[in-house]
């Protein structure tokens, strides 16, 4: 007897499920020995577990990453935002960062 459907559907599940287990751990693991091999030679700071790797990744995606929203909007999306905005309205935002960045560096 061969697997059913359901069960091909529930193998690939369980091996997606422990290959995103691994891969994570796996990432950790790698951001663990960077962060030891590098930065403690080259700034001086004390070595990181494991579990400080964890807070730390999650730190940087929460700050640089756009969170763990599934929000994430792609380059077509941004197209069709551009396209809608007038001529215009497109200068008026252009002046408006050009004075806010003379503003702020003195330029």
């Amino acid at each position: 007897m061969g697997f059913t459907t359901k069960g091909k559907k529930k193998g690939k599940f369980v091996f997606v499920f422990f290959a995103i287990i691994l891969g994570a751990g796996l990432l950790l693991a790698l951001l663990q020995f960077l962060w030891n091999a590098l930065m403690t030679d080259i700034f001086g700071l004390r070595a990181i577990s494991y579990w400080e790797a964890l807070g730390l990744f999650v730190l940087s995606r929460m700050l640089f990453g756009r969170g763990f929203s599934k929000q994430k909007k792609g380059i077509r999306q941004r197209v069709e935002h551009e396209d809608a905005i007038s001529e215009e309205d497109k200068e008026k935002l252009k002046s408006e960062w050009r004075r806010r960045f003379e503003d702020r560096f003195n330029c």
